[in-house]
């Protein structure tokens, strides 16, 4: 059976488009339209939401689900979109919606299991491909193994990286919805790859970026580790690492709309 199960779907007009939600969504409510950041970060951590927007002075933004907040200090241009849980499906959904209203770049950031044990904690890790391992992203672009970021926003995040003398690594990344699923012959195998990590939304974060003309890059905190016979997990170590990562992806966002 072919994956979407109709084939070349991915061509084919939608329904309902994310725009003619946009306008019953902000119509049915009570505020209306407010002004939108340019530039957003995607974070998919309650404790680093809670962090930034304690954090950093700015306001909520209505009408999106979950929550979604613009920094003060980077004139709102600037915004962090959290609490909407974790995954690919409502990823991309809200950046389908966001697009629509006219939101330009997007920095994924989270946790993420690595696959290198030679990867110390608090490193960052920026993605620059992920393994398509996940649903959400082949209704969007035609099967292929890798799902790609942008490349200039990925430049960016390195440069600033680099400017500060951060420690990171780039490389690739395995995306998929089943975390549980996740088996030992496929974290070996990726591993020998030469995979980096792996999580549960670059891949379709990075297509519906391609989809719809838009930017997308990614960055990870290590918060375990997978070997093909063990698992040795290190969330609760990762606390500073994590208002870290918020705090360089934020800069990362504002030295791009300066």
């Amino acid at each position: 059976m072919a994956f979407p199960n109709l084939p070349g779907k991915q061509a084919a007009d939608p329904l309902v488009t994310p725009a003619q939600h946009s306008e019953y969504r902000h119509a049915e409510s009570e505020t209306g339209r407010t002004r939108l950041p340019e530039a957003v970060v995607l974070c998919y951590s309650r404790g680093l939401m809670d962090y930034l927007t304690e954090t950093h002075d700015g306001q909520h933004v209505g009408n999106y689900y979950g929550d979604l907040y613009s920094f003060a200090d980077a004139d709102y241009a600037v915004g962090v979109l959290g609490n909407f849980g974790i995954g690919a499906p409502t990823t991309a959904m809200l950046m389908d919606e966001l697009v629509a209203d006219g939101v330009e770049t997007f920095l994924s950031i989270g946790f993420a299991g690595c696959l290198d044990d030679t990867i110390e904690m608090g490193d960052f890790i920026v993605c620059d491909k992920a393994i398509r391992d996940e649903g959400t992203s082949h209704h969007y672009a035609e099967s292929e193994k890798f799902a790609h970021a942008s490349e200039s926003l990925t430049d960016e995040t390195i440069g600033l990286l680099r400017e500060r003398d951060e420690r990171f690594h780039v490389g690739s990344s395995w995306t998929i919805d089943a975390m549980y699923r996740e088996t030992k012959r496929e974290v070996e195998r990726y591993a020998d790859e030469g995979i980096l990590t792996v999580e549960m939304e670059a891949s379709a974060v990075f297509t519906v970026a391609a989809h719809r003309g838009v930017d997308a890059a990614s960055m990870f905190v290590v918060s375990d580790y997978l070997g093909p016979a063990d698992w040795e997990p290190k969330f609760h170590l990762t606390g500073e690492d994590m208002q870290h990562l918020g705090d360089t992806a934020k800069a990362v966002l504002e030295n791009g709309v300066a």
